[in-house]
């Protein structure tokens, strides 16, 4: 990566035309990469609010540089280390295949992540959330949500052919890992999404379209008012989309759905992912008892025996 260590002076808006040359050339790299369209968004924005935090011309960047934009972010605007990570990846591909460098992963190195336990809802806690909706198009999304586990962006990219009405399922394209997959539709949610649909205008195109033009609703949409239910209703703070999509999978593994089975539904390519929900049960639901309190009870067959 010798070239980052070039300190070369510029004229300043040399540099911001030379930096846009860069991020034109970065989004025909990911273009290239075949990389997913929030990817290339996300690649593309972390990348110029980078340039623009360091006030450089790309070429004249040292590892300093990025070392001090990631101090930034985990210093003064508190970000996860999830999120740090994915502004380092986005960096790290610039400088590879747009700017053609080698990185020194060691110079740089990825951020340990704190593995918190997410939060999950009960059963009530849920349908109250649900319940608490009177707007049925964001009734329709948050059921659809929870009853098959969708993640935030596969829900708003759903479209009216995806639901196979016939076959009890949903089909969900291209998903996050980039694999078609199918998951279920439940009876009751059916019912909701019937509503909605013949409420709204029947709609054909995206399932849950937005007021913009030929587009569908965004993430950050229904999480603002997925958030503003939650606080309604005073349930734990940190509820989000996301928190529906654990509720589906831990409530159906203490109703005795396998494992690889939940695994396959959510989509996740590696059973690691899906193991996080076995701690989070009800393990009261699942029949599982600690030893120490079926210690008294063989300890009373056991004197049982001995009279």
């Amino acid at each position: 990566m010798t070239g980052i260590y070039l300190s070369l002076k510029f004229n300043t808006m040399e540099g911001v035309l030379m930096n846009e040359t860069y991020l034109i050339r970065l989004q025909e790299d990911l273009r290239l990469k075949n990389f997913t369209p929030n990817t290339c968004n996300d690649y593309y924005r972390f990348t110029k609010r980078f340039l623009e935090f360091t006030g450089k011309e790309a070429m004249s960047i040292t590892y300093a540089d990025i070392r001090r934009f990631i101090f930034h972010m985990k210093d003064y605007e508190l970000k996860k280390a999830s999120t740090i990570n994915v502004y380092t990846a986005a960096i790290r591909f610039f400088f590879e295949y747009t700017l053609g460098y080698v990185w020194d992963p060691k110079k740089i190195p990825k951020m340990k992540r704190d593995r918190r336990l997410p939060v999950i809802l009960t059963r009530e806690q849920v349908n109250a959330l649900i319940d608490s909706m009177d707007n049925y198009k964001h009734k329709a999304i948050t059921s659809t949500m929870y009853s098959s586990g969708l993640r935030v962006s596969e829900v708003c990219h759903l479209r009216y052919e995806d639901i196979r009405r016939s076959q009890k399922m949903i089909h969900v394209p291209l998903s996050i890992n980039r694999q078609d997959r199918y998951t279920i539709l439940s009876d009751r949610n059916l019912e909701i999404l019937t509503e909605y649909w013949y409420r709204f205008d029947r709609p054909k195109g995206w399932l849950f379209p937005s007021t913009v033009r030929d587009s569908p609703l965004t993430p950050d949409a229904v999480e603002m008012f997925i958030r503003k239910h939650a606080r309604k209703l005073g349930l734990p703070e940190g509820v989000t989309p996301h928190t529906l999509r654990h509720c589906f999978a831990c409530h159906s593994l203490e109703d005795g759905v396998s494992h690889t089975f939940i695994q396959q539904l959510l989509g996740h390519r590696s059973p690691n992912s899906t193991d996080v929900y076995l701690q989070m049960t009800s393990k009261a639901l699942m029949g599982i008892k600690s030893p120490f309190d079926t210690f008294e009870k063989v300890g009373m067959e056991a004197g049982t025996d001995g009279r």
